[in-house]
């Protein structure tokens, strides 16, 4: 009978169990794998966000989310891979802290979560039966995805 010294066996089952957990992928949290394709937003409060985004962002911004001048472009490709794997914790951030540029910090954190849902209808992701959070930490638990995966 052939003897295996006790360390080389330790160091075969070590193998054996690393190889086994290579070859399973790893589990992300469901609710740290949020993106933006998982209907995070209502229609309702899309709605919402449009006729503020009307009276109040399109002036620089345009209608058509396209951006002019200094203002970033809101929908399209550009749009997308600017914020591409970003939270919306931090879209939020930024809309909440910088918009108006003339005026910054008046709008609540529901229109602007409201606003942020109206954009997200407007790029093509789905809309679902629960609302956009106000809250940062939720917020920071989804993910701008470019494209769904």
């Amino acid at each position: 009978m052939l003897r295996v010294p006790l360390l080389a066996q330790s160091l075969v089952v070590v193998g054996v169990v690393l190889a086994a957990r290579s070859s399973s992928p790893t589990r992300v949290p469901s609710h740290l794998s949020r993106t933006t394709w998982d209907s995070v937003y209502s229609s309702a409060q899309a709605q919402r966000g449009q006729a503020t985004y009307s009276s109040t962002c399109s002036r620089c911004h345009q209608p058509g989310l396209g951006g002019a001048d200094e203002a970033p472009p809101l929908a399209g490709g550009a749009f997308l891979s600017s914020w591409d794997g970003q939270s919306l914790g931090e879209l939020h951030l930024r809309v909440r802290t910088t918009m108006p540029s003339d005026n910054a910090g008046v709008y609540t954190r529901q229109q602007v979560s409201d606003v942020i849902a109206y954009m997200l209808q407007y790029n093509g992701f789905p809309a679902g039966t629960a609302e956009l959070p106000v809250d940062a930490t939720s917020l920071e638990d989804i993910r701008i995805a470019a494209m769904p995966r």
